[in-house]
């Protein structure tokens, strides 16, 4: 079902942020959410409309999803952005993983890698990462194979624009707009010094964690000074181990 025509263009034109070309320990007040992978697009939904639009092209959504989205996003008017995975489909744990028995001080700060060896820092190779996996991704949505799509974003709700919003406040207008299921999901996020959320992110298969500056606005189509993306922090092996499942199959 198509969502309305004005919705329509406005996903249509939508030009992605990217992250800007700092580390983590650049970003004031940082939120952190892992990076889902897939394929990252827009949903342009009003009531029980929806459609996915990647710049460029509108995105196919299998006929699961779709309906999924539908119900999701009944009596909804809004753009959202986010990523077509295969990364929550299973257990809804994966979203939340439990901490690991070995507990740490709220105030521990994760062990980074020097910026200079961490190839995920710079805009050009996340950017470089996503569009390597877009063709496969399509094909396989084409296909009709399953995918989820997790909520990351709030770009438009009714006839409000909200690029100039903080990141903060469009996370907290997103919580709760849609009905979330298995496979509608809005991504989780916390603050830093919940370093085994993040060990234990790390743990369950995600490549990549993404920090935002709590303050940040949505520069749609350039760097975000206020974005880093790197590797999840290690602490010696804790949460790991062969039983730990990871999203990415």
């Amino acid at each position: 079902m198509a969502a309305t025509s004005d919705l329509r263009e406005l996903a249509a034109a939508w030009a992605p942020q990217l992250p800007g070309r700092v580390g983590p320990r650049d970003i004031k007040d940082p939120i952190v959410e892992p990076d889902w992978g897939g394929l990252r697009v827009v949903i342009a939904c009003t009531g029980g409309a929806v459609e996915a639009h990647r710049p460029g092209s509108q995105v196919p959504l299998p006929d699961a999803l779709d309906a999924a989205l539908r119900t999701a996003a009944s009596g909804v008017t809004a753009v959202i952005e986010g990523h077509l995975t295969t990364a929550a489909l299973g257990s809804p744990s994966v979203m939340v993983p439990p901490p690991p028995l070995v507990q740490r001080s709220s105030t521990f700060l994760p062990r980074l890698r020097p910026r200079k060896d961490d190839p995920y820092v710079h805009a050009r190779h996340h950017l470089a990462q996503m569009e390597k996996q877009a063709p496969a991704v399509l094909e396989a949505l084409e296909g009709g194979e399953p995918f989820a799509f997790v909520a990351t974003d709030l770009l438009w709700i009714d006839d409000q624009p909200l690029l100039d919003v903080p990141m903060l406040e469009r996370k907290r207008l997103l919580d709760g707009l849609l009905a979330v299921s298995q496979l509608v999901r809005i991504t989780p996020f916390v603050r830093p010094t919940a370093f085994m959320t993040l060990v234990g992110w790390g743990a369950m298969g995600f490549r990549e964690l993404s920090w935002h500056s709590a303050n940040s606005r949505y520069l749609a189509g350039r760097e975000n000074p206020g974005w880093a993306v790197a590797r999840p922090p290690e602490n010696a092996g804790a949460g790991r181990g062969g039983s730990a499942r990871s999203p990415f199959g």
